[in-house]
């Protein structure tokens, strides 16, 4: 019973455990506010691409900075993603980084904690400033030391001033690019982050070129030549359900603005999704996480039959000494409670084992090549819930056969006996 008990609370957890980590908010008190802009913004150079038949979020860099300039939203901001080799001035120092080309309040609203310094003014966007800001791991590993405030560092051809350093800071789970970045499930460490035009200005471009009109020149691997491109996100931060619908009203009005000025040679299809809306649309989380713990629930409930049935016959057995205890005057309160403690340690006993159990599932999810392998991780939180699903497991197996045990007449035990 125990061992039966243990392999269906072990399977159940092991599943939840996953599920619980690539579930609820990427950014936890943050991300519930925000919407992610989409519209079919494509212009006369790229009117022959694939048909637009899903909302789609990348838009050309006029786009974007026209969305985030009206300020017609709590806060805005347009980003993309960007791979740099960031070094010191001497060169002695380099590491190649994962960081996001912004423009707008990109630090404040999605909260990224500073330790030092300050994020770019918007004169300095406005003006190609060459400015950054790096995140503390990065910073001790050029400079030796956090406080890196003051300092430059050369990023693609040109050299980059240190306005402020960062906590390292991450999505729980990625949303932010998510058209690009499908098969990255998890959020990633961003260790540098600047004004996209002083970065274009210097050579770092953004990671994916996105979707570029067949009348554009090349691009390459990061390139910095994309202006006949769509390639950044606009996301607003809106605090109430009424700021929303009035931000839809504005999007809708710029976004036919556009296509009858003939910039939009499509119907734009305007369109605002909310960060856990836009994730399901693009089906962020993979459909057999949640087919997991169906099929975890539906095998530990399999294993709670069982052992509610040998605990029914083992209890049985004992009918002749229950009615005994009942004739000298126990109450069926007490049989109940007595046999309702067995089943409850019994369940105890089988989170026990269930404890290595779980951990074997984990190491298993982990050695396997899907993109959530490394949420497979087992936390104090992960085992107060087991010690807790053990109990009520144990309980709930124990109830019925507790009860019928103490429905049993004492007299016609006693006779039979």
């Amino acid at each position: 019973m125990v061992l039966t008990m243990a392999i269906g609370i072990a399977s159940c957890m092991t599943a939840t455990t996953i599920f619980a980590a690539l579930s609820g908010e990427p950014l936890p008190g943050i991300s519930d506010h925000l919407y992610v802009v989409t519209m079919d913004s494509r212009t006369q150079g790229d009117a022959n691409d694939a048909a637009y038949d899903t909302p789609q979020s990348l838009l050309n860099l006029r786009d974007a900075k026209a969305l985030v300039d009206a300020h017609h939203a709590d806060s805005q901001f347009a980003q993309a993603q960007s791979l740099a080799q960031v070094s010191t001035t001497d060169g002695k120092h380099s590491d190649r980084v994962i960081g996001l080309l912004g423009y707008g309040s990109l630090l404040s609203t999605l909260g990224v904690p500073f330790r030092y310094g300050r994020p770019w003014t918007e004169a300095e966007q406005t003006a190609h400033a060459p400015v950054v800001v790096i995140d503390a791991t990065l910073a001790e590993k050029l400079f030796g030391t956090s406080d890196a405030v003051g300092r430059s560092v050369t990023m693609g051809t040109g050299t980059f001033r240190i306005i402020g350093v960062t906590a390292p800071w991450k999505p729980r789970m990625q949303f932010l690019g998510l058209t690009q970045n499908a098969g990255n499930l998890l959020g990633q460490d961003m260790q540098f982050y600047a004004p996209v035009g002083a970065a274009l200005d210097h050579g770092v471009g953004p990671l994916n070129t996105g979707k570029c009109a067949k009348s554009a020149p090349v691009v390459n691997f990061q390139s910095t030549h994309v202006t006949h491109c769509r390639w950044i996100e606009v996301w607003v931060s809106l605090d109430a359900p009424a700021r929303a619908s009035a931000y839809r009203v504005f999007l809708t009005h710029y976004a036919q603005a556009q296509h009858q000025a003939g910039r939009f040679v499509q119907e734009p299809k305007p369109r605002l999704f909310g960060t856990q809306a836009w994730m399901d649309r693009l089906k962020a989380i993979p459909g057999d996480v949640g087919l997991n713990v169906v099929l975890a629930g539906g095998f530990l409930l399999l294993c709670m039959i069982n052992v509610a049935g040998l605990l029914a016959a083992r209890f049985l057995r004992r009918q002749g000494h229950v009615a005994i205890r009942r004739a000298l005057g126990a109450s069926r309160r007490h049989v109940f409670m007595q046999h309702l403690v067995e089943a409850g340690a019994l369940g105890m006993a089988g989170g026990v084992l269930a404890l290595p159990l779980t951990w074997l599932g984990l190491w298993v999810v982990r050695m396997q090549p899907v993109a959530y392998a490394a949420a497979a991780q087992f936390s104090p939180g992960v085992f107060a819930i087991l010690a807790l699903l053990s109990l009520l497991v144990g309980l709930a197996v124990g109830i019925l056969p507790a009860w019928r045990v103490c429905r049993q007449p004492p007299a016609l035990q006693i006779k039979l006996a």
